[in-house]
């Protein structure tokens, strides 16, 4: 009897996740972090990942957590990076009604994908757009994608459909906007005083730090709603200024403080 149970815990063990899961969907919004400390995680990584390439989806989404999302009601996406090293990351990505999991793990250029469940050839398109927005959200480069499949066998990929798309890259002086495309006065007035442009970015890559520090979408938000709020005050303050470089100087000093001990509440 003994033997007869150990063979049914067996079974049922390795059938845990024959089918789809939906629990996935309950993290939405939270830290990757709260979904990979489920103690159904990992088990379902490793039934949906070649053994080749599981390893370091895991390892990726060991430390410092990115949001957990749902996307179109179906589709989960886990991400972080690996603890200690986090140029190296990981994410996951898991259709709840298919079934089909997709890893992803990157390292300086090179990102590998595997999937017990599907094939380099049959590639699914809202895994593929999860993987770009995650390349693209971090600012990534890609150099080259390879694919592993559920028989171990590695295949290259093409490229350009996980590429993020062309992004402008402000100059080393700042603004953090294309001046070309500037409209307000407040604009023109940034672009043209040299203290104001170069605080302009400094704020920007001070703002996408720090929104990338956060691992809820909560967190994010508000982040994004406090910063808006202020370029509106910004505005309002500085475009009627009868020296707007001034008043701008004003403004960004002050909002870099207010970042400095700001914390979503």
């Amino acid at each position: 009897m003994r033997g007869l149970a150990f063979v049914l815990c067996a079974v049922l063990a390795g059938s845990a996740h024959a089918g789809p899961a939906s629990w996935p969907l309950s993290y939405d919004g939270q830290s990757t972090n709260r979904f990979i400390w489920d103690r159904r995680a990992k088990d379902l990584v490793r039934a949906s990942v070649p053994a080749a390439l599981a390893k370091d989806v895991l390892d990726g989404l060991g430390g410092p957590p990115d949001p957990f999302l749902v996307n179109a009601g179906r589709y989960a996406v886990a991400s972080a990076c690996v603890s200690h090293a986090c140029p190296v990351k990981g994410l996951f990505w898991y259709d709840t009604q298919s079934g089909t999991g997709v890893g992803a793990s990157y390292d300086d250029g090179e990102l590998r994908l595997g999937s017990k469940g599907t094939a380099a050839s049959a590639f699914p398109a809202p895994a593929q757009g999860a993987v770009r927005g995650w390349l693209t959200e971090q600012g990534l480069k890609l150099v080259s994608v390879t694919f592993i499949g559920a028989d171990g066998k590695a295949v290259s990929m093409p490229v350009d459909p996980f590429a993020p798309p062309p992004r402008f890259q402000p100059p080393e002086g700042g603004p953090s906007f294309d001046c070309a495309k500037a409209s307000t006065k407040v604009e023109h007035a940034i672009c043209t005083t040299p203290v104001v442009a170069k605080r302009d970015l400094e704020m920007a890559l001070l703002v996408r730090e720090m929104k990338l520090g956060y691992d809820t979408l909560d967190s994010r938000k508000k982040l994004l709603v406090f910063q808006r709020a202020w370029l509106k005050q910004r505005d309002a303050e500085c475009s009627p200024a009868s020296d707007i470089g001034s008043c701008l100087v004003g403004q960004y000093a002050a909002q870099q403080q207010r970042l400095m001990h700001w914390l979503p509440r």
